[in-house]
This record gives structure tokens, sequence and C-alpha cells, in this order.
């Protein structure tokens, strides 16, 4: 009888068992495949190179992406990875040649020094205004919104997709239009996670006191002077923003799109802000919950590409002086043969072997050092992990000066435009690079900094210090972007959104709390100056009247 009722428990055990696992598979299903929208503004380089690294890691999760480009910039639809994702082309104002044009005008203004501040910027777009008919670099995006929100077939070819996010690169303000011509949600991916004017748009803390604004060339120790400095750049910024924001208002206004909001305010409405730096090589800064640092997405990734035998034999053989790996990034393609010439001989000084990448054709026209070999194209992070590769003389591009700090190499940076300077003023701080000024460069000054960044210990300790910290992480930074991207899509990004992006630059900074309690106090010291003047007029007039009393 034991015997069998222990069997009959066992097969009651069993029993429940399986009915409360088929219940459990009854719930369970699978993953739903979303689909998202990457929108680059039609950019060439490493923006949409960055944006598609997280797009691949979204497609390994199961998701669909569809990538819109311009068709002034198809070049894309035949990348590598092209077969990864759909692709949708709007039309352009823009041809091929415009968009070649306009690289190589800022690739020669940034070479002659003429986006190294805001002021110089500032001039520059004016005097481009006032010399010349075509349209200025800081005009395309504006144009492309244009463009893109009036090519009707591809608008309802996208609303008929039914995505259920628009990603977008906040390098253009265009991605709140089309979420909301398209009726859908939108999150944002910047490498300017230190840039406070823009920031604030998005309900981020920043505080001049130790959060400097972009090319201030100020850290977050500050001295008096720096913060004074600091807060008159801030406002020079917001300011300058604000304007940039007119055109994309226009925009907003004629095609309807919520015209009782501000376009800061459309942008506020991102459900998550990706930023693709990290506090590894950034300043610390409070954020808010729909904020995520990543570090650039390019880290971490298996590669395609293979050294040549050439390249190979070229790194191979060099000395225990080891190999230079120098590159000023792919928009920098027209440059001055005298300054070209200036770089060539300044590397041919030096002991090592030196690897020059540059897209121009300045290579027919310089005297080549042989110890330099030059080449259009590399693969640049195999590169950089080559044993004999000792340091990286660089523009200061987010990518590159990461990819650079997860081999552990030590940085010379010649800044040029946009966020570079920020990216070189941190690199430094951190230790690991030197930063240069490319309106006193000369071939003294390059030789004597990258020969002080190679000798000098600490750049390499510092740079393989950050390299183990970048490394030492959960997921790799295009899975980690990929995943909040799921979450935010597939959960909404409200709880994760602050209350602070809904509220003016007045009532966040309290100016109207201030000014009410100042009036209350204004008023009461009315008051209490009445009541003593009062008090006094009455004292005074006793002590006459007492005084007529006594001489009477």
């Amino acid at each position: 009888m034991a015997n069998s009722s222990r069997k009959h428990l066992q097969f009651a055990i069993v029993l429940a068992f399986i009915v409360v696992y088929a219940n459990s598979m009854e719930t369970v299903r699978p993953p739903k495949k979303l689909k998202f929208l990457f929108y680059t503004a039609a950019d060439e380089g490493s923006h949409h190179l960055t944006s598609t690294k997280i797009a691949a890691a979204l497609v390994r999760r199961g998701h669909d992406v569809t990538f819109l480009l311009s068709n002034s910039c198809t070049k894309w639809m035949n990348a590598s990875d092209a077969s990864l994702f759909d692709f949708t082309v709007h039309k352009s104002k823009f041809t091929e040649n415009d968009r070649v044009e306009n690289l190589r005008e800022l690739s020669r203004a940034s070479l002659r020094g003429d986006t190294s501040s805001i002021f110089r910027i500032v001039l520059y777009v004016w005097r481009k205004k006032l010399t010349s008919n075509e349209s200025a670099t800081h005009e395309f995006f504006p144009t492309e919104c244009e463009s893109l929100l009036g090519d009707n077939d591809t608008i309802n070819s996208l609303r008929e997709k039914k995505f259920d996010m628009l990603i977008g690169d906040d390098l253009s303000s265009c991605n709140p239009l089309l979420a909301k011509i398209l009726g859908i949600r939108f999150s944002l991916i910047s490498g300017l996670g230190s840039s406070p004017a823009k920031g604030m748009w998005y309900g981020l803390p920043s505080h001049p006191a130790y959060i400097p604004e972009r090319q201030s060339g100020l850290t977050d120790r500050m001295t008096f002077l720096q913060r004074l400095k600091s807060c008159y750049l801030y406002g020079l910024h917001m300011l300058a923003r604000r304007q940039m924001l007119m055109t994309y208002r226009t925009i907003q206004e004629a095609y309807d799109l919520s015209p009782e909001k501000s376009t800061a305010d459309m942008l506020a409405e991102a459900q998550l802000l990706l930023f693709t730096v990290s506090f590894e090589l950034d300043l610390a800064r409070p954020l808010t919950p729909n904020v995520i640092f990543t570090a650039s997405p390019m880290l971490g990734i298996p590669s395609e590409h293979k050294i040549s035998e050439d390249l190979q034999e070229f790194l191979d053989g060099a000395n225990d002086e080891g190999v230079v790996l120098f590159s000023l990034g792919g928009v920098v393609s027209e440059m001055e043969s005298a300054q070209a010439q200036m770089f060539a001989n300044a590397l041919a000084r030096l002991p090592q072997r030196v690897l020059w990448q540059f897209s121009g054709d300045n290579y027919s026209r310089i005297r080549i050092g042989n110890n330099t070999k030059t080449v259009t194209w590399m693969p640049q992070q195999e590169v950089m992990g080559h044993p004999h590769t000792k340091m990286f003389l660089s523009h200061g591009g987010l990518n590159g000066l990461y990819e650079a700090a997860w081999y552990g190499l030590p940085v010379v940076g010649i800044p040029l435009f946009g966020d570079q300077f920020d990216n070189m003023e941190r690199a430094e701080v951190k230790g690991m690079a030197l930063k240069l000024d490319i309106l006193t460069l000369n071939e003294d000054v390059l030789v004597e900094a990258i020969t002080e960044v190679i000798k000098e210990p600490r750049f390499r300790e510092r740079a393989q210090h950050i390299s183990r910290m970048l490394r030492d992480q959960h997921l790799i930074p295009s899975e980690k972007a990929a995943f909040w991207i799921s979450h935010v899509t597939k959960y909404g990004g409200e709880h994760l959104r602050p209350r602070s992006a809904d509220l003016t630059w007045i009532q966040s900074n309290l100016i109207d709390v201030y000014a009410f309690l100042g009036a209350i106090l204004l008023v009461v010291s009315g008051l209490l100056f009445l009541v003593c003047r009062v008090c006094f007029v009455v004292l005074r007039d006793m002590c006459k009247r007492q005084d007529k009393v006594k001489m009477t």
C-alpha cells in the first residue's frame, strides 16, 4: 500500500508540473518584430556608419530596419552591410556634385582654421552669405528636410510601412518633423553628449560652473574668469542654436506640424537620447534617465576587413620604433600643397614608419619621406590593433578617438571642426593625448608632440587604462544601444523622460519663483520702511512738543 501511495503521489506531482509548464508555455510568446526607420540626414561619413552599427544590432535581435537616404547620396545601398537593411530614397534639391563640393568647402575651411571657434564660424558663415550665391554648408540639412517633407510619394510610402520608431541623428533637427508627419515616435543618436545649449532642450542638467560649452577650451575645473567665460558662451550658443532652428520653424509651419509648439519643444519629445560617448573619455556630469551613454558603436564588433599584403608587410617590417598612424578623416579631402608638404616634411623626420591615410590627390604634388606609406583607405581598427602601431595622429573625430582608446593608443590631435575640439580637450584631460592648433601648427611643433606622446610612458599607460575600462562592460556599445531602443519602442519612454524637458527656461531655473519671492521681500521691506518712517516722524513730533513745553 505504501508503494502504491508513493507512486500515486509521484504521478500527481509529475502531472501538476506538466500542467503548470503547459500553461506557462501558452503565456510565452515570441518577441514582437519591430520596424525601425533610420534617418541620418543623408550624412556621408561617420554619423551614418555609427547608425549602421546600431541598426545591425537591432537586426541581430530579429527586427526590421529601413534607412531613409537622399538621392544625392545613395552609395550606402552598395555598402558591405547593405543586405541587412531596406532602403527608401527621397528626392533632394541637391545633386551628388553639390554634396561633394560642400565637403570640399568644409575641408578647405577647416584646414584654414575658419571653424576653430564659434566666432570664426559666425564670420565664415556671414562671409559665405555675402560673397556666394551657393547654399552654405550650414544650410544643407534644413534644405534636405524641406525636400524630404515635400516628397509626397516618399512620405506616403513610409506611412504605409507603419514603422514603430524613427531613429534619427540629431545632426539634423528634421527628426521631430518627420516623426510627426509619419505619426510615430522618435529617438535620437548624438555624439554631442557634452553640448549644454542643446541638452537644455532635452531637459538635461546643465551648469556653466562645471559643464563647459562646446569649443570653449574649458574643462570641469574652472577659475573665476573661466566660469565667467563659460556663462557668456552658454548664452551665445543658446542664441546661435535658436537662430538655427528658425529655418526648421518655417518648415514646421508650412506643413502644419504642431505649429502651437516650438521646434525646440518638439525636439524635447524624443523618447530616448543615445549619446555615443562615455565617461571614460568624457567629463562626469548628471544625466536624466532617458539619456544613455554608450561609447562609439564601432567598438567591439568583429571586422570583415583584412589588412592587405603590402600593408601587412609595411607594418611587420617596422623596427622597434614602430609605426605612426596618421589620418585626418574622410571629410578632409582638400589640402593646400604647402600645408601637405609641411605634414610630409614633419613625418619624414620621425624615426618611426608612418602610415598616412588621405582621400585627396596631394600625394602626386608633394615629396613623401622614405619612412612614409600613403593610402587612400585602410582598415583602421586592424592597423590600430597591430603590435607595431605606437600612436594615432588624428583630427579628433569621435569614432577614431574611441577606437584608439579601445586599442590603448595615445593620440596627437589636430581638431578641425565640430565636436573634434571637445573630443581632444577631454582626451587631453584624461591623459592619453596632446592637442595641437591648426592655426599655429608647423613642422617642429608636430614632431615635438609626436615624439613626446611616444616617448613619455604616461600617455600609453593612460590610454591602456581607458582601454581596460571600455572593455570591462556587460554589453558592447551597439548592443547596449539596441537594447534601449527596443525597450522604449516596446514600452514607451515616458517613464524615463524628465518633466524638466517641458519647462521653459524661466520655470526650470525658478526665475518666476525668485521674482515672486523678491517682490514679496520688496513689499515687506517697503512696508517696514514706511512703518519705521512713520514711527520716526511721530517720535520727532513728540520730541518737538516736549521741547516747546519745557521752553514755556
